[in-house]
């Protein structure tokens, strides 16, 4: 299987059967099963969160970590909600009449579809988080269970993470980070089946009893990705503290996301920092979003995210990362 670097840092190698996904399809010899590749194009980028006083700022940058990644996809669930996903979200098939597979752009369905169903897999009184996350790992475990060649995954590396942002009513502002790892079980010679595991879910906000309450960030992928915001404050990062020290409002953002304490801030003077910094730690062109989510108003957009479109099948672009290891090739 050919794919644009599943996983950050790792030799990956995989090999694509025929996706089947609209219906029956003549069964290929496994010589055609092993030449056949796939391409999988990623979501990548930083996911800035700081839950403040009166909103909650989300932020998203991109990191084109290989030809043709997609920038975070940004997904509103409702007035309250919001779903960032970032990894593997697109699965071509080049040189094929099956289409691509747009994770992003069916993430909605399968959420409505979630809801009030009981999923086989949720548990009992299963949560709304749950519902949503088992649903997503049946479809998921439809698309990547055709890679039958060995891959090397991290132990903690997801194939694909999902941030969702939200206020609960009756609790208040909470972030999830949900993600989706791998397993492989040998077969029979270089044959493999590949399993998705059930996703884990971390809360990152509100954080543990004494830990401070400030900007949230998460990368995909993480090697290559540099130090976060709060890191290049703390070392005195000269664009940062240029930023910081333009406006009152600026440095009291500032000393209040350093000092844990981003309750204390307004969403507008948060939104309007990261407006500031988000250029500055993102490449040139990279495409941006951030807005700033209310409880009762919803979600006020200052840099719209890029809508997800269905992908053309189209031809690998030359030069394309596989996942093939050298010596398979």
């Amino acid at each position: 299987m050919t794919a644009r670097r599943i996983l950050p840092g790792l030799a990956l190698l995989a090999a694509l059967g025929t996706v089947i996904l609209a219906g029956p399809r003549p069964a290929p010899s496994r010589a055609q099963e092993l030449e056949r590749e796939l391409v999988a194009n990623l979501s990548s980028g930083r996911v800035l969160i700081a839950v403040t006083k009166d909103a909650i700022v989300v932020g998203t940058t991109e990191v084109r970590s290989e030809a043709g990644a997609h920038p975070p996809a940004v997904i509103l669930m409702g007035s309250k909600k919001i779903a960032i996903l970032l990894g593997a979200t697109e699965w071509v098939t080049p040189d094929s009449s099956v289409p691509p597979v747009r994770l992003d752009v069916e993430f909605p369905r399968i959420v409505n579809e979630a809801s009030g169903t009981k999923h086989l897999g949720a548990t009992e009184g299963a949560n709304d988080l749950e519902l949503m996350g088992i649903a997503f790992l049946e479809r998921l475990r439809v698309v990547a269970g055709q890679l039958h060649r060995k891959v090397e995954f991290g132990p903690d590396e997801p194939l694909i993470e999902i941030v969702i942002v939200d206020y609960v009513d009756g609790y208040g502002p909470e972030v999830w980070d949900i993600r989706y790892r791998v397993a492989q079980d040998a077969m029979r010679g270089d044959f493999w089946r590949t399993r998705v595991l059930r996703p884990s879910y971390d809360q990152l906000y509100p954080p543990e009893k004494g830990q401070p309450k400030t900007l949230i960030e998460v990368r995909y992928p993480q090697e290559g990705a540099g130090p976060g915001v709060l890191d290049r404050l703390r070392q005195n990062d000269a664009r940062l503290v240029s930023i910081g020290n333009s406006d009152p409002r600026m440095t009291q953002v500032v000393q209040a996301l350093l000092n844990g304490q981003s309750p204390k801030l307004l969403g507008a003077d948060t939104a309007a920092f990261l407006r500031a910094a988000m250029p500055a730690i993102a490449d040139a062109d990279s495409q941006l979003s951030l807005g700033v989510l209310y409880e009762l108003k919803g979600m006020d957009w200052i840099i719209e995210p890029p809508t997800p479109q269905k992908a053309e099948d189209k031809a690998r672009p030359p030069g394309a990362p596989t996942l093939r290891k050298k010596n398979n090739q």
